[in-house]
């Protein structure tokens, strides 16, 4: 089955969205060096207000077409070792905790070189290092990590982005990756 869009509905617990509200996300990527590495992206596309039945007034925001979406439950204390994204594609943990890590570090080891990613409104990533030297995702909870592997059609369905800063996104806690009126915070 292949949908035109997936939309992703960005909750923010009651909190009144502007009419230009975007979405940012950690995206892990690979650099001119052959290297994986985390820049936060931030979609030029603003949020949309749904009217639709059931999410009406809920922002939401389409990413393009995919062709198969995976949910996976992901044991506790489990280590995925290191790997590239086997398509771009968005991944989204529904609960638990991922932890990133580059195996060659660009920034020296630093915070920048590393994600963590908590389950639920936070937990939107865009993986899009298919070449390189990977990443490494751990998952350092007790209790599994349930996430959902959504590919792009092509390479060629990201989303329209700006890079905002070298590095994860940074996000208080439950803000929903998203920033109104379009700056970094």
């Amino acid at each position: 089955m292949h949908a035109p869009t997936f939309a992703l509905a960005v909750s923010l617990l009651g909190t009144a969205f502007a009419a230009n509200s975007y979405l940012q996300a950690t995206a892990l990527v690979t650099n001119a060096q052959n290297h994986s590495q985390l820049e936060c992206w931030q979609f030029t596309t603003p949020l949309n207000i749904s009217t639709a039945a059931g999410t009406s007034g809920a922002a939401t925001f389409a990413f393009s077409a995919s062709t198969e979406t995976i949910y996976t439950v992901i044991p506790g204390r489990f280590n995925g070792g290191t790997h590239n994204a086997p398509a771009p594609q968005l991944v989204v943990f529904l609960s638990g905790l991922a932890h990133i890590t580059l195996p060659v570090p660009i920034h020296g080891n630093s915070t920048l070189d590393e994600a963590w990613v908590p389950g639920g409104t936070d937990g939107l990533i865009i993986a899009v290092d298919t070449q390189g030297s990977g990443h490494i995702t751990t998952y350092p909870l007790d209790e599994p990590t349930a996430s959902l592997q959504i590919p792009f059609a092509s390479a060629d369905d990201l989303p329209a982005h700006e890079i905002v800063a070298s590095g994860p996104c940074r996000f208080d806690s439950g803000n929903a990756q998203v920033v109104e009126g379009g700056g970094y915070r």
